[in-house]
């Protein structure tokens, strides 16, 4: 063999290493995705659920806790997580939140069950904003790679379609942030 044809030979290896690699790549990402989607849904039910059970105590007032009642009810009831539905919910349930439990030094927390309830929901309003991050993160990657030339001429993502971000604001209470 000639140099030109050992250049061919070694361009067409390192071009099936890279599709093999980017392959493999979208792969762990799109499961990836997956696991984040499943993780961030339940953090958002169970947000909501502490939501609820934080509404149905002594601690707020009656307007206040029909409103989060409402909002949590609202998000749990509202459908898979890629509905509009759903996010509109979600982002409702947390303007909610924020507007009733802003000034947590204005609340009587007396009884240890509130207090309990309330570092569990300023715990999973973390966890939701964290899981909301990590699932961004992933399809940012996800849909970068799939927008090369190669991965695009090649079809190396097969029939899976094209992730999307989940837009919703997760915004917790300013009072969780001290």
């Amino acid at each position: 063999m000639n140099t030109s044809s050992w250049q061919f030979v070694v361009f067409v290896a390192v071009l099936i290493w890279y599709l093999s690699t980017q392959a493999g790549r979208l792969d762990r990402l799109h499961h990836r995705i997956d696991v984040a989607t499943a993780a961030l849904d339940t953090h958002l039910a169970r947000r909501a659920g502490i939501v609820a059970e934080v509404a149905s105590g002594d601690v707020l007032d009656v307007v206040t806790a029909a409103m989060l009642l409402q909002s949590a009810h609202d998000a749990l009831a509202s459908g898979d997580l890629d509905s509009a539905d759903r996010l509109d919910a979600e982002s409702n349930l947390s303007d909610v939140l924020c507007a009733a439990l802003d000034n947590l030094d204005e609340l009587e927390l007396t009884d240890p069950i509130q207090i309990a309830r309330m570092d569990e929901l300023q715990q999973m309003c973390g966890r939701v904003v964290m899981s909301h991050t990590f699932h961004t993160d992933a399809v940012n990657d996800c849909i970068n790679i799939r927008r090369q030339l190669f991965v695009k001429m090649l079809f190396l993502a097969g029939r899976a379609p094209m992730p999307k971000p989940l837009n919703f604001r997760d915004d917790a209470p300013a009072a969780f942030s001290k």
